[in-house]
């Protein structure tokens, strides 16, 4: 399996007998589409079902978490952490 197939069958795996619907009214909104890697899906599915909300809720709140902070704000980093940080994201991009 690959691709659809693996991400259908991991889905199935998974327990939603605790699942609980969002009920809560929303006003109009805008759907926003992305794409993910496989690894990436799996880790925001397992972080959502360990804090029981669904992944787009995880979604609205990393984002709106993000959009709130100073993300501009200027910071002092090691060089060393910087080379890592630089190295995880090329290894992640391919």
């Amino acid at each position: 399996m690959n691709g659809p197939d693996e991400h259908t069958a991991s889905m199935n795996s998974r327990d939603w007998t605790s699942a609980q619907p969002d009920n809560r009214q929303r006003g109009v909104g805008v759907v926003q589409a992305v794409r993910m890697s496989y690894e990436m899906t799996e880790r925001l599915f397992t972080l959502a079902q360990q804090r029981r909300i669904s992944p787009n809720e995880l979604i609205r709140e990393i984002v709106a978490d993000y959009l709130d902070s100073d993300a501009d704000e200027m910071i002092t980093i090691r060089r060393s952490d910087l080379r890592r940080a630089i190295d995880i994201a090329v290894k992640n991009a391919t």
